[in-house]
């Protein structure tokens, strides 16, 4: 119908294959990518010949560096809309690889705090001390907590691939801040069991204090507080 017998070549299909789309019925070319980004932004204001009403002015396809096609991908639009496509297709970042990723950390962290947690209830419920001397990288005893979590992690290979040395500074859970807190913890969970056991039944407390002048320099007194009661069944209990 045209004078001129210039049409759309499928060997532009090579040159342009990320984008261009060529539909028959309407004769004229589309932008698939601006397309699928429209609704975004930077990619709105894109040339609507390529992304509603397409492209079908075939008189200027042989106007040298202004040919359209030429000129569109070199708009900020279509950039922009590249991106986008770049980053969906990226299959490192989907939201399952974060998910993924997320949950194996969690994991991780689950187990380094579970091995503090259990090395701290066996301290405690055999009144160990927690802490040495010297735990600089130098020392040949940490004291008993490094050193009872060592013991752990040499015969668990789980647990030996995220404590000390393999976890995280920012959360080794081996800071006496940390021990603190969980032992804060436990106790408060012991004081519940206790009281609860107790109800209403009758109870005394008993406080015994001394001081050992010949093995504490300090001369610090040490006290012991001990609860007796009578349990639901009727036993006396310590």
């Amino acid at each position: 119908m045209e004078k001129h017998t210039r049409r759309f070549q499928y060997s532009w299909f090579g040159i342009f294959q990320n984008w261009l789309e060529y539909s028959p019925t309407t004769d004229s070319t589309y932008c698939f990518i601006c397309y699928l980004f429209s609704d975004k932004p930077n990619v709105r204001n894109a040339s609507d010949d390529f992304t509603v009403k397409g492209f079908n002015k075939w008189k200027k396809v042989n106007n040298g560096n202004n040919f359209p096609f030429l000129k569109y991908i070199g708009s900020s639009q279509h950039k922009d809309a590249l991106i986008f496509c770049g980053n969906l297709l990226n299959q490192k970042a989907h939201i399952q690889n974060f998910i993924e990723k997320r949950s194996v950390g969690v994991l991780k962290n689950r187990i380094r705090m579970k091995a503090s947690v259990d090395v701290i209830r066996w301290l405690t419920f055999q009144a160990c001390a927690f802490r040495g001397n010297d735990e600089t990288a130098e020392s040949n005893n940490h004291g008993n907590f490094i050193e009872l979590l060592k013991l752990l992690a040499s015969y668990n290979d789980d647990v030996a691939k995220v404590v000390l040395e393999n976890a995280p500074y920012n959360s080794k859970f081996t800071s006496g801040d940390i021990q603190k807190e969980i032992l804060s913890i436990i106790a408060s969970k012991v004081r519940n069991h206790v009281r609860n056991e107790v109800g209403d039944s009758y109870f005394c407390v008993m406080v015994d204090e001394a001081r050992d002048e010949a093995r504490d320099e300090a001369k610090r007194e040490q006290m012991a507080i001990v609860i007796r009661f009578i349990d639901k069944d009727g036993i006396t209990r310590e």
